[in-house]
C-alpha cells in the first residue's frame, strides 16, 4: 500500500498543534494549583481554606486529564513523525494493516489534517532512497537543534527570573520580619519551591539543553555518513539517535517555532545553496 504523505504529514502536524494546546493549558491550571496553594496561607477562615482545598483538588484532577491527553496526543504525533521520515526518505510501500494501524491513531480528524497539510514540510527534492532520508534527518536536525536552543534560553530565563525573586524576597524580608510574620514568609516560600519543582522550570530548562547538545553533532554525522556512501546500519543508529533525542525532550516551547520558522527556513535554503546538503 502506497504511503499518502501529504495526509500522513497533515494529521501529524495537527496532532503536534494539538499536543501545544493541551500542553499550554495543562501549564496553566499547574499554575493556577500552586497560585492557590500559596494564597491559602493567608486565609484564616477555616471554611474558605476548605472551598480553597477543594478548587484546588478540582483543578488537579483536571490537570491530570490534560496531561494525559496531551502525552497521547504527543505520542500519536511522534508516531506520525516516524513514519513520515521513514516513508517519505525510503519510499517504497506499508502494508496496509500497518498503515490503518498508524492513521487510526490519530486523534485529529480528516478535515483538520487537511488543512495542517504543508506542501514544503520537506524541503529535499533528492530522489527516495538512503540519500533522500539523510537528507531529511540533516533538514530535521537543523531545525530540532535551534528550535530546542531557543526552548532551552526561554525555559532557562524563566527559571532565573523565579528564581531571582525568589532570593531577593528572601533576603528583603528575612531582615524586617520578625516571630510570626517570618514563620509565614517561611510558608511562602517553601510553596514558592513547590511551585518551582512542580512546574518542573528546572527540569525542563536541563531537558531542553540536553536534546540541544544531542542533535548538536548530528550535521557532523550525516557529513560522515555520505562520505561512506550511505551505510544503512549508520543511518539508522543515525534515525534511532535523532528520534531518542526528540522524544525524550518536552514539547518544544510554546510559539517558539511559530516565530522562528521564518529566519530558519531562510538559512535551510542558504545552507542547500551552498552546497551543504547535496554531497554524495
Amino acid at each position: 500500500m502506497a504511503v499518502n504523505h501529504p495526509r500522513l504529514e497533515g494529521l501529524t502536524s495537527a496532532e503536534f498543534s494539538k499536543a501545544e494546546r493541551l500542553f499550554r493549558w495543562a501549564a496553566r491550571v499547574q499554575l493556577l494549583v500552586a497560585t492557590l496553594a500559596a494564597a491559602s496561607i493567608f486565609v484564616i477562615d477555616p471554611k474558605l481554606n476548605v472551598a480553597i482545598a477543594a478548587l484546588a483538588l478540582f483543578l488537579y484532577f483536571a490537570w491530570a486529564a490534560l496531561d494525559l491527553r496531551y502525552k497521547s496526543a504527543r505520542g500519536q504525533a511522534e508516531r506520525g513523525r516516524r513514519a513520515l521520515l521513514i516513508a517519505d526518505g525510503l519510499g517504497g510501500t506499508v502494508s496496509p494493516g500497518e498503515m490503518r494501524e498508524v492513521e487510526a491513531g490519530f486523534s485529529v480528524d480528516p478535515v483538520t489534517g487537511r488543512a495542517a497539510q504543508n506542501p514544503e514540510y520537506f524541503a529535499s527534492d533528492r530522489e527516495v532512497g538512503e540519500a533522500r532520508l539523510t537528507e531529511l534527518l540533516e533538514e530535521s536536525g537543523f531545525y530540532s537543534c535551534r528550535l530546542y536552543g531557543l526552548s532551552a534560553a526561554w525555559a532557562w530565563w524563566r527559571f532565573a527570573f523565579a528564581g531571582g525573586m525568589f532570593v531577593l524576597m528572601l533576603m528583603s524580608s528575612v531582615t524586617v520580619m520578625q516571630g510570626e510574620q517570618l514563620a509565614l514568609f517561611a510558608r511562602v516560600a517553601s510553596t514558592a519551591l513547590i511551585f518551582l519543582v512542580g512546574q518542573e522550570v528546572f527540569g525542563t530548562a536541563v531537558a531542553y539543553s540536553r536534546a540541544q547538545e544531542s542533535l548538536s553533532g548530528l550535521q557532523a554525522r550525516v557529513r560522515a555518513i555520505r562520505e561512506l556512501g550511505y551505510p544503512k546500519g549508520d543511518l539508522l543508529l543515525l534515525l534511532g539517535d535523532y528520534n531518542s533525542a526528540v522524544e525524550g525532550a518536552p514539547l518544544m516551547a510554546p510559539g517558539v517555532y511559530k516565530r522562528a520558522a521564518p529566519r530558519l527556513d531562510e538559512l535551510w535554503r542558504t545552507h542547500l545553496e551552498q552546497g551543504a546538503g547535496k554531497n554524495g
